[in-house]
């Protein structure tokens, strides 16, 4: 399976029609332009790392089927074993680039957070 850019645009678009939001609404939530939005919908520009990250967190979207549209369980209904087994060899690297990225966001965000 491969990553295209359009497809992940069009599923992008599809989920904010379905969920009633203008791509300003989308563009505020996500603390990026609206034109980058357009951008990522019209598949001009693929979507970033922390962007992706950010909308799934925020909406509870599945990565796999924005970025390759497949429709599995949820994740927490499967192992990640079970997760890793059913990856092809070209995802595999692009799963790999993805957990590094959320794992440095997620250590920036706690650097970033007042200590309690």
């Amino acid at each position: 399976m491969t990553n295209d850019r359009l497809e992940t645009g069009r599923r992008i678009r599809d989920f904010r029609i379905k969920n009633h939001l203008t791509q300003a609404q989308l563009a505020e939530s996500l603390d990026v332009s609206t034109n980058f939005v357009s951008e990522i919908e019209t598949g001009k520009k693929g979507i970033s790392q922390d962007t992706l990250y950010r909308l799934c967190r925020q909406y509870n979207l599945s990565a796999d089927y924005l970025l390759f549209g497949r429709q599995g369980p949820a994740p927490s209904e499967y192992t990640l074993s079970e997760f890793l087994a059913s990856l092809s060899a070209e995802d595999i690297p692009i799963v790999i680039e993805y957990l590094e990225a959320t794992l440095k966001i997620k250590k920036l965000d706690k650097k970033r957070s007042p200590n309690p």
